[in-house]
């Protein structure tokens, strides 16, 4: 601050702070007059200082700091958007936003290149500001090491073995698999027993005591190359767990007090896991205490401290390792009151993932009905594999297998939207959202205010926004006011797909 000798005062740098009144004093001789000056201070548009560093290199593995420093009035708010399109939030596994505005990326991989936009704003306006991430040429390493290095897997015959191999490098580094018999496999690949994933991981099925060796896994760029050697040891034939005969027995309710003692006697190789599932369909695992239910750790044993009528039901311990599943019942009421099960048959089913259901309920998606059927709503790809029905009654049983294959896809956006759209204001602007997946995915928009036009109102016009048929937002006239995050989002029963851009209005 500073005055001419005219008396006018001047500062180049007003802010908050400088709010309120001045007054001009002057004097001569023949007397004095004032004059008083009320100032203030108005908004000021975000200002991103040192816009010249615009490219940030770093070393794999290691962390990045992109910076971004705003001033204006008031304190502008800094968000982060990222290569792919989406806000990033304040703190994540990948990502952290400092209080003054910087952006730590952790552990760089290839796959976090990309440009960054810094987008500073407040109620005057918005500034943008660009940083490109860039990973340092780098020779190959190898699930974190450098040059040859060697681990161990024990696997077991006829299950399925995986080797990873995760690899980084720049340029992105050629993957492949040599087996102990010279064969070579590429990434990716596919045949017989082998799989190479796109990762770089090997996976063996049906793994047979030939499989045993070593088995190396290269990466080469033009930097250098990195090698791991898998030796994979087999061991001899898991047993599936079995229970001694009989598998089913029936224990009287002692209403006495006292505590009831339930066993799980499975034996199998190796040593089988165990957990209980109560009547009312609650499963405890090992050493978990459940009211008077106690699973007791060392063998498995179930503890019911002063059981009463009302516990009455099945009990059912579940013994499983690596061969398979194994199961022992107790019908913990008076023998008389089971006779009747004797004659009329009993329908269990028994789903991909082991869990089997041994009388109608509702499980999720899972839905057994009292006539048998099973029906099972908002398939997903994880609900694969074999479903078994299995009817029983004192003279023996029945089963049938249902083989279930799921062909569905989650969604995925596939138009791009750009990171940032900046549209003149009073123009109408449409942004585009096309999404593909089975079943077909619902689209809808989250509005800067966090509003969100979904499917069902999506004619709805909300203050001049409204989306179409085919799921594009459209502003017909814009305003400063609409600047902001818009955001698409497309779902189906399998999953969720969103993009983002910052709409800038000018």
């Amino acid at each position: 601050t500073w005055s001419l000798p005219d008396g006018t005062l001047i500062n180049n740098q007003m802010g908050k702070r400088d709010e309120g009144d001045y007054t001009c004093f002057a004097k001569n001789k023949l007397g004095k007059d004032e004059r008083k000056v009320s100032v203030k201070v108005g908004p000021n548009a975000p200002k991103i200082t040192l816009k010249s560093q615009s490219l940030v290199t770093v070393k794999l593995g290691e962390s990045a700091k992109l910076s971004c420093h705003a001033t204006g009035q008031p304190t502008p708010k800094i968000m982060w958007i990222s290569p792919r399109n989406y806000v990033i939030s304040l703190s994540s596994d990948k990502f952290q936003v400092m209080d003054d505005g910087m952006l730590l990326v952790k552990k760089v991989i290839l796959a976090d290149e990309g440009k960054y936009a810094c987008v500073a704003r407040n109620s005057a306006g918005d500034d943008v500001k660009n940083i490109k991430l860039e990973a340092e040429l780098q020779e190959p390493f190898i699930n974190g090491m450098k040059g040859r290095s060697t681990t161990k897997v024990l696997a077991v015959s006829y299950q399925t073995a995986l080797l990873d191999c995760r690899v980084e490098g720049k340029p992105e580094p050629r993957v492949w698999w040599v087996t102990p018999y010279g064969h070579s496999l590429p990434t990716p690949y596919l045949g017989g027993r082998f799989q190479v994933h796109r990762n770089g991981s090997l996976e063996l099925r049906g793994v047979r005591k030939t499989d045993e060796g070593g088995y190396m896994c290269l990466a080469k760029n033009n930097l250098g190359e990195a090698s791991l050697v898998v030796e994979l040891d087999v061991a001899s034939i898991a047993e599936k767990p079995i229970f001694a005969v009989p598998n089913i027995e029936i224990l009287p309710i002692k209403q006495d007090g006292g505590e009831l003692i339930l066993e799980c006697p499975a034996r199998g190789k190796p040593n089988p896991e165990f957990a209980w599932v109560l009547p009312n369909g609650t499963m405890l695992k090992p050493g978990v205490r459940l009211q008077r239910f106690t699973h007791h750790l060392a063998k498995g044993t179930l503890h019911i401290s002063h059981p009463v009528a009302s516990d009455k039901g099945v009990y059912r311990c579940l013994a499983k390792n690596v061969a398979g599943q194994a199961e022992k019942r107790y019908h913990s009421n008076e023998p008389k009151s089971i006779t009747k099960t004797h004659l009329t048959a009993s329908i269990t089913w028994t789903l991909p993932n082991g869990l089997v259901l041994d009388k109608p309920q509702t499980i999720g998606r899972v839905f057994f009905f009292a006539n048998g059927t099973l029906q099972l709503r908002q398939v997903a790809t994880f609900d694969k594999g074999t479903y078994i029905c299995k009817a029983s009654n004192s003279f023996g049983s029945s089963t049938l297998s249902y083989p279930v294959a799921v062909l569905v896809f989650p969604p995925r956006i596939t138009n791009t939207l750009t990171s940032i759209t900046r549209v003149n204001r009073g123009s109408p602007v449409k942004l585009n959202c096309v999404a593909t997946g089975i079943p077909k995915p619902d689209i809808s928009w989250t509005l800067p205010g966090r509003t969100t036009l979904v499917p069902h109102n999506r004619f709805t016009v909300q203050g001049g926004i409204h989306m179409t048929e085919e799921g594009s937002l459209v502003i017909q006239n814009l305003m400063l006011m609409n600047s902001g995050i818009y955001k698409c989002n497309a779902k189906n029963a399998l999953g969720t797909d969103f993009k983002s851009t910052y709409l800038q209005v000018v």
